[in-house]
């Protein structure tokens, strides 16, 4: 009954659904051999060669009993004995060939792998890397592109390899003996049913396991960063508290796949050695009654043993090697299967330089639901200062993300020299604009390599005349090692004015028709803040420059100060008349005017 209480459509249809996923990842997984196909059917050579090698040990063993041992042939001795030890060298070298080779074409699979994520993620826009943590990208970049490797080298070899043998093992034992064999291959439906059983279950467990390595090397990607935050408050012992935690979610999901694949493999073993125990008796019985000699149920149990070891390996890999390498490759394709990219039109542009005209029209942008502009209308001049100001998270930054094109508006247009930027090559684009943010980033290089990034052809005299553009060069030439000072991960070596200074230098090096000031005076004392004031007005001379401004005292440089509230520009104009007009920006700008006067010492306030 469709309608009725005990209907469970839903785990049968989901379990259809997981083996569908689970075909359509190993296919994918199998197209990335396609580069190495000749070498990888060659490895199948082997690995069968190996195969049907490993298969002679108990026909020979038969053999020396039956017409050496017990037959006192001294001879027969002799040369099975010289065949095994040439098997056994042919074995090993072939094993060398197989595990290097193979080996090396499952690191290349995955080198392959990891560029074509890492290059698929620099397509992604902004957002994307907004709302995904640092950690978990790594995670699926390194750990789980690692863990496919064995899927990829081992899944088919073992497959082809483990079929091959149960076919000839089988045929042998029903030549040899027909009761015997239907005897031994009792289990084999039992055995196959607990496969079937535990398969969908574990690779569901090992998606989980995946999830919790990606959650400690989030948590330990943000805590390492922020150690300065994580000791300032004297956050150790509750951050060590956290780790643990976020340890144990992991050693707690890694032992339940561990439990279910450990007892996999020994109820295997129990329902194996059923079948050998039914040979043993009944196949004694039979060489007592001379139906067999000794050296045939000698090599009739060892083939019954040899029998069930490829059941177990397909055990092994249905139950512990797919289902833990697919539920990586599920979290790398959910991330190679991400559409959160910008168009990029096949005819896009790729200017050589821009004049530099910027204008929105009619330009709205949203967060989901909530919208950060609605209707903008504004044309920014080539070689126009234009400063934006107002409250936080009123879109100013979001604003100049679009002249950038890392997102694109739900409404209205966004022109560069006439043209709307979807029609250029955003790459390219991004080239002819200068970006300075509110927090700088640098890179844990030299500060050459800093300065020089985004321009690797950049001469060391253009470096330097970056540097003394951007007020750089008086403190870099004062450290020990100058331009080659390692600056330390995100610049922690350096103050905030000089690594501001730097990324300054860093935009201005491209000489870009376009730039992007995002408060970069912010965060830095008064004395440092009118270094790099200067410094912003050299690196805006001639330039169409978008300067975000959060202390108002870098809008005197622009040519015009446009205001933002709730989304909309609520008053434009040049900085001195938006002052006498006593509005928005006047109001911003007496609040900033005041300062609270020092503490003297003394028990007094002096004037500052």
């Amino acid at each position: 009954m469709r309608g009725g209480h005990f209907w469970r459509a839903g785990p049968v249809e989901d379990e259809k659904k997981s083996k569908r996923e689970l075909l359509q990842a190993s296919l994918r997984l199998v197209a990335y051999l396609k580069p190495y196909w000749l070498l990888a059917v060659a490895l199948l050579l082997i690995h069968l060669v190996l195969t049907g090698l490993g298969l002679l040990h108990p026909l020979l063993s038969g053999i020396l009993i039956d017409r050496g041992i017990l037959a006192k042939n001294y001879r027969v001795v002799a040369v099975i004995v010289l065949v095994v030890v040439g098997v056994t060298l042919v074995r090993a070298g072939l094993g060398f060939l197989y595990s290097y080779f193979s080996h090396w074409v499952g690191q290349k699979v995955i080198l392959g792998l990891r560029d074509q994520l890492y290059g698929h993620l620099q397509t992604l826009s902004v957002r994307f890397f907004e709302d995904k943590p640092t950690g978990d990208i790594m995670s699926r970049v390194v750990n789980d592109s690692e863990q496919v490797e064995s899927l990829i080298v081992h899944a088919a070899e073992t497959l082809l390899s483990a079929i091959l043998r149960l076919v000839l093992i089988a045929v042998y034992m029903f030549v040899t003996d027909a009761r015997l064999t239907a005897l031994a291959i009792i289990p084999v439906p039992l055995i196959i049913g607990q496969i079937v059983f535990f398969a969908p279950r574990l690779r569901a467990i090992f998606k989980g396991v995946r999830e919790r390595v990606s959650e400690l090397n989030t948590f330990l990607q943000e805590r390492i960063s922020g150690i300065r935050i994580v000791m300032s408050f004297g956050a150790e012992g509750m951050e060590a508290e956290k780790f643990r935690q976020a340890a144990r979610n992991y050693y707690e999901a890694i032992m339940r796949a561990v439990r279910n694949f450990s007892l996999l493999g020994p109820l295997m073993g129990v329902l194996g050695g059923l079948g050998g125990i039914l040979v043993m008796y009944y196949g004694g019985r039979a060489a007592i009654r001379g139906e067999l000699t000794p050296g045939q149920l000698v090599a009739f149990l060892g083939y019954v043993g040899m029998f069930y070891a490829p059941i177990q390996e397909l055990g092994g890999l249905f139950g512990n090697w797919l289902p833990r390498s697919l539920a990586a490759a599920d979290r790398i394709f959910e991330f190679l299967d991400q559409k959160v990219k910008l168009e990029v039109r096949p005819d896009a542009l790729r200017p050589e330089r821009l004049d530099g005209r910027i204008e929105f029209q009619n330009v709205s942008f949203k967060y989901d639901e909530q919208y950060v502009l609605r209707d903008i209308n504004l044309t920014i001049k080539p070689g126009e200062t234009v400063a934006l100001v107002g409250p936080s998270g009123v879109g100013k930054t979001t604003l100049a993300d679009l002249v950038s094109r890392f997102y694109d508006p739900q409404q209205g247009r966004v022109l560069i020299d006439g043209l709307d930027v979807r029609n250029y090559d955003p790459t390219a684009l991004r080239q002819q604009i200068g970006v300075v943010l509110q927090e700088p980033f640098l890179f844990n290089t030299s500060i050459r390599d800093n300065i020089a990034y985004g321009t690797p052809e950049a001469t060391e005299g253009q470096i330097r005349a970056a540097a003394r553009e951007a007020g750089a060069a008086e403190f870099i030439e004062k450290l020990e090692k100058g331009y080659d000072a390692i600056v330390g991960e995100r610049g922690v070596k350096l103050s905030v004015g000089e690594k501001q200074r730097i990324s300054i230098a860093r935009a201005l090096i491209k000489n870009p028709a376009i730039l992007v000031l995002d408060e970069a005076t912010s965060s830095v004392d008064t004395p440092t803040e009118r270094l790099i004031q200067e410094a912003l007005e050299r690196a805006a001379r001639g330039r169409t420059t978008i300067l975000i401004a959060h202390r108002l005292s870098t809008t005197a440089m622009a040519h015009r100060v446009v205001v933002l509230k709730d989304g909309a520009i609520a008053e434009q104009g040049r900085h001195a008349e938006l002052l006498e007009r006593d509005g928005i920006f006047a109001k911003l700008w007496q609040m900033q005017a005041y300062l609270p006067e020092p503490w003297s010492g003394d028990g007094t306030l002096e004037p500052q």
